[in-house]
């Protein structure tokens, strides 16, 4: 009993996670940082597994993969919605080359490629 109770607080959790992600990108307006790629195949993945738990009719399995399949897929359009805005911060630096905005960090710039000083 208490395994099941543990894991539908797993899964709550787990949902709560992707929804926080969902947030920071709505009020941040900022997706350069993530990847639209992993989170496409990880919404294909988690909706495969969903039709897999309907299938097997396990209603935890199901519940899960839905609750995270959702969120994941709202991402990907927000990150598709928002790969062109910036979030302005007038202390960041710009590239050089292509004078975009960049990372203090970062020794390449991610969008032309050349190293940055």
């Amino acid at each position: 009993m208490l395994l099941h109770i543990l894991s539908w607080i797993a899964i709550f959790i787990l949902s709560v996670s992707y929804w926080f992600q969902i947030w920071k990108i709505h009020v941040h307006k900022e997706v350069r940082d993530i990847s639209l790629t992993y989170n496409i195949l990880l919404a294909i993945g988690f909706g495969i597994l969903a039709f897999t738990a309907y299938e097997e009719r396990s209603l935890i399995f199901f519940v899960k993969q839905i609750s995270t399949t959702i969120p994941v897929i709202i991402i990907v359009f927000q990150v598709i919605y928002h790969r062109n805005d910036n979030w302005q911060d007038t202390a960041v630096r710009k590239c050089e080359s292509c004078s975009k905005q960049i990372e203090r960090r970062w020794k390449f710039c991610v969008y032309c490629g050349k190293e940055t000083r």
